[in-house]
């Protein structure tokens, strides 16, 4: 039989302790992420698989179809056009084109048509996307974006759009006059082998889930720092493991 003599030295033990409950904190957080990203993801599969809604004049938003596919006609506005900064593509920075459509009931949704290179800022610039003619979009509606802890406000004096929020845009670009979807917005998809400007999404799911990997980072620190503490003492000669007599 052995005996152990543990004799904890006070400022490394108060350390460890503090540190100890933080780092298993952390992963505990990364772990109730992990179950929230699945549910995101599960959710969105199985709405988007669902049959397409026909956005309509009867159409109502509730809330419960977002992430469900739609099917929505109408006209460009074009001049009322906004861009999105800071989005990639391919590691290529650019913006995305959120374009209003109008609808021949008088509505109007915005479409984020997808991804444009920093060089086809300027409408000039890129006559294709200038579409006057009446066109129907297959799209993913969604809710408004929230802005992230490091994205600026958007800027609607100077112009300077990071999220998509379709209350602000209505107002900068003077569309009170029209029935406008403030709730919503509608990711414009495309067929995997697709790829003219813009870029729009693919509409498979594509969320980033490094959770588990978080949570085993914080859990892995959590015991080595024990180990460390425990290897610490024994150097120390505060722990001791000594045979019975």
């Amino acid at each position: 039989m052995k005996s152990i003599q543990f004799r904890p030295l006070l400022w490394p033990t108060l350390f460890s302790i503090v540190s100890f409950l933080v780092l298993i904190s952390l992963g505990t957080w990364q772990v109730k992420r992990l179950f929230w990203k699945n549910n995101i993801i599960s959710n969105y599969t199985e709405k988007f698989e669902k049959n397409k809604i026909l956005y309509e004049k009867s159409f109502k938003y509730d809330g419960a179809q977002e992430f469900r596919r739609v099917l929505i006609k109408g006209k460009f506005l074009n001049n009322k056009e906004t861009l999105i900064i800071g989005k990639t593509y391919e590691g290529n920075a650019g913006f995305h084109l959120v374009t209003p459509i109008l609808t021949n009931e008088n509505k109007v949704v915005l479409i984020n048509r997808g991804w444009i290179s920093e060089k086809l800022k300027l409408q000039k610039s890129r006559p294709f996307t200038i579409i006057e003619e009446e066109v129907t979009i297959d799209g993913i509606i969604r809710k408004p974006q929230l802005k992230g802890y490091f994205v600026p406000k958007n800027d609607i004096k100077d112009d300077f759009w990071f999220t998509i929020k379709p209350n602000e845009i209505k107002k900068a670009r003077e569309l009170e006059k029209y029935s406008f979807e403030e709730n919503f917005f509608i990711d414009a998809i495309r067929n995997k082998n697709n790829r003219k400007l813009p870029i729009a999404a693919l509409g498979k799911p594509n969320f980033r889930n490094q959770h588990l990997s978080y949570a085993i980072t914080w859990y892995s620190l959590a015991i080595t720092l024990l180990i460390i503490y425990f290897i610490f003492h024994i150097k120390e000669k505060r722990l001791t493991f000594k045979k019975r007599r």
